[in-house]
């Protein structure tokens, strides 16, 4: 019985099209923001305008986009690697898991928890996952690892961001001064 259930769990997602994929990663970043809610707009307004922003970080409407693209790839890796046999596909899914728990995490943390420490590491984690996402499946299939070049791009940029905000920001959560403030 197990068989069967991969067998049609496995048909399914190689059915699934490339616009199915697109409207999975809009919803899964739309449910990633839900953790991102804060008690009111003023809060989030405050908190937004008192942090000390690098002068090269983006307008915050970004994000959403950028983590929609980025959702995108993971999804069409994890469906490839869904799909295939290949000898590093244990790995590659506890890899990817601890993609996505950071990611549905990080919202919480940043927004409803309000700590510039705790986002970078978040963030360099996350970059972490998706390099080594990227070499584990380079040697197995080389269409699956492109699929992280984007979110490797994107952390390791979003990293220099939440790096200068933990310099240059206190942390109510860890009760620290920004160490460069």
């Amino acid at each position: 019985m197990k068989g069967i259930t991969r067998q049609t769990t496995t048909r399914k997602i190689k059915k699934l099209k490339w616009w199915q994929v697109a409207l999975i990663s809009v919803a899964v970043s739309a449910i990633g923001g839900l953790s991102s809610i804060m008690s009111s707009k003023k809060e989030k307004k405050v908190y937004n305008n008192d942090l000390k922003q690098a002068s090269w970080a983006p307008p915050s409407w970004v994000f959403g986009p950028a983590w929609a693209v980025n959702n995108y790839f993971i999804i069409n890796a994890l469906r490839k690697i869904l799909e295939r046999d290949m000898p590093e596909k244990r790995k590659l899914l506890l890899l990817q898991a601890g993609i996505w728990v950071i990611f549905f995490s990080f919202n919480y943390v940043y927004f409803r928890k309000k700590s510039p420490v705790l986002a970078p590491i978040w963030t360099m984690s996350d970059n972490i996952l998706a390099i080594a996402s990227l070499l584990v499946s380079m040697r197995s299939d080389k269409k699956t690892a492109l699929n992280y070049v984007p979110l490797a791009v994107w952390t390791s940029y979003a990293s220099t961001l939440a790096g200068y905000q933990a310099l240059k920001n206190p942390d109510p959560v860890l009760h620290t001064k920004g160490l460069l403030s």
